[in-house]
This record gives structure tokens, C-alpha cells and sequence, in this order.
């Protein structure tokens, strides 16, 4: 299987994004913030859901360069979400959540890029 890292890194985003979705409070209670953020945390949980969905199944369905492309979006995905919730988060301790699980999150999915793209070339 080419791009074995960045296909299962699309399966736990998958899984994901359903558990959040699914879940009212989730992305609420893991930013820390206060239940009258509970609107605007589940716009953002279907937003998330809306961008990962499409994104996890062309890694998983496209091919190598589907797989290449998905995990550049995710990338990209990752440093917008880092920047916009390390911004306009409730609390600087969520803001600081935020960015550290965008961020880390991102630097994940370019290192199974990177290694699969090293694989795929060997």
C-alpha cells in the first residue's frame, strides 16, 4: 500500500471528526471553554467535519497522488486551524490548547508525509 502513514492518519481523522460530531460537547470541553460557546463549537465541529471528511477519503480512495494531495490539505488544514482558534479562542490556556494539538497535529501528518514520500522513492 503506497502512503500507509498518511492513510492511517486519514482514518483517525475520520474517526474523529464522527466522534465530534456526534458528540455536543467534545470540541467545547476540549478547548476549555464555557458552555455558551456550545453553539459556535458545534458550527465548528461540522465545519471541521465538512473539510476532513472530503480530505481523509481522497488519501484513502485517490491513489498516490490523491493520498500526496490530501495530506498537503490536511497540512494546510492543520496551520489554519493553529492560527485562527490561537486567536480568537476564549481563554489563553485554550488558546494555547489550540495551538498546541493544531500544530502538533500538522507537524504529524508532514512527517508521515515525508516518510511515505521516502518509501514510495526507495
Amino acid at each position: 500500500m503506497e502512503y500507509p502513514l498518511t492513510k492511517a492518519l486519514a482514518v483517525v481523522t475520520l474517526g474523529y471528526s464522527a466522534w465530534v460530531v456526534t458528540s455536543s460537547d467534545t470540541l467545547r470541553t476540549q478547548l476549555d471553554d464555557p458552555a455558551d460557546w456550545r453553539l459556535p463549537a458545534s458550527r465548528l465541529a461540522f465545519t471541521y467535519a465538512g473539510r476532513d471528511v472530503p480530505i481523509s477519503t481522497l488519501a484513502l480512495l485517490g491513489g498516490a497522488g490523491g493520498a500526496r494531495t490530501a495530506a498537503l490539505l490536511r497540512i494546510a488544514g492543520d496551520v489554519t486551524d493553529a492560527v485562527t482558534l490561537g486567536t480568537t479562542a476564549s481563554s489563553a490556556s485554550a488558546r494555547k490548547k489550540a495551538v498546541a494539538v493544531a500544530a502538533g497535529y500538522g507537524v504529524l501528518n508532514a512527517l508521515a508525509l515525508v516518510v511515505d514520500e521516502r518509501r514510495r522513492r526507495a
